[in-house]
């Protein structure tokens, strides 16, 4: 038996285990031609803390006033799941569709972001990095400047159904001779395609054992890609990638749009409303 097939046999397994079935692609379709592309803008964030701001941290009150902006400007935040139903089973989006999207699997977004999300009846894109997941759920640390949440608290956000969990490597988040999941110069398409089955496909089997979901969704580490990145994670049952490629998306009724989704970053004091706007004339400019 490949690799290949030992990885698909796994997932099978691990599918049955968490009582999941495969989705599908509609069988139908619209004609995507006949309908206008659906602009949906995808926020990236990474903690929130009541300290040590900056890029990739921002305040809570940052965060419930992103939710109150968005509340009151029309956006209703959907999934990665809503924008799958939209692409393969001619499902429908609201009228100003937005991704709240949180990466790496900080506690910090327990702590604070769900019980915004909550209160404002809201939803996010919960990328984790499971190695840290597991580390923390073996020995657990309330400690915000590092610790990550335990498998249980990631169930208990699921189940509240403002949260989606997606992938974001089992152990590849880190700099070093690779970035994240870059292809390195010379790897052999094997070599590189037995690296992302074994570390992502870890992590996708965890997550159906651990919570009865399967990610549809790869975040990358870092954003970093090679250009047969996709093809892999294709292969491996995926059908869309998060880039932190700057910019607004287009969404069609062609699967093919959700990979390497564009997202802009929520930093301290940039505020949703101000990065939106900016955001959409990148639209203007294609």
């Amino acid at each position: 038996m490949s690799h290949r097939e030992k990885m698909a046999a796994a997932f099978c397994a691990a599918l049955l285990l968490a009582g999941l079935t495969a989705g599908g692609a509609s069988a139908g379709g619209s004609d995507s031609s006949e309908e206008k592309p659906v602009c949906v803008p995808i926020l990236m964030y990474h903690e929130i803390k009541t300290y040590k701001t900056g890029k990739d941290v921002i305040l809570p009150w940052e965060f419930e006033n992103d939710l109150k902006y968005l509340a009151e400007n029309g956006y209703t935040a959907v999934t990665m799941e809503d924008l799958l139903a939209y692409t393969q089973d001619e499902a429908d989006l609201p009228e100003k569709p937005i991704v709240l999207t949180f990466d790496d699997g900080y506690l910090s977004t327990y702590v604070y972001a769900f019980p915004l999300l909550k209160k404002y009846h809201s939803k996010i894109v919960f990328s984790i990095i499971g190695k840290n997941t597991d580390d923390f759920s073996s020995i657990p640390d309330d400690d915000l400047d590092y610790s990550h949440v335990t498998w249980d608290q990631l169930n208990e956000m699921l189940d509240s159904g403002c949260v989606e969990v997606q992938n974001h490597s089992y152990n590849l988040h880190k700099y070093g001779k690779r970035i994240g999941c870059v292809q390195l110069p010379g790897e052999s398409y094997a070599d590189y395609e037995k690296l992302l089955a074994g570390d992502v496909g870890k992590l996708q089997t965890e997550i159906a054992l651990r919570t009865g979901r399967l990610p549809t969704t790869f975040a990358y580490p870092f954003g970093s890609y090679s250009q047969t990145t996709d093809q892999i994670l294709t292969e491996l049952g995926f059908r869309a990638t998060l880039t932190c490629d700057y910019g607004v998306n287009l969404i069609t009724r062609d699967p093919d749009c959700l990979f390497r989704l564009k997202r802009i970053c929520r930093s301290h004091n940039h505020a949703a409303g101000g990065l939106l706007t900016e955001a959409y004339k990148t639209i203007k400019q294609r």
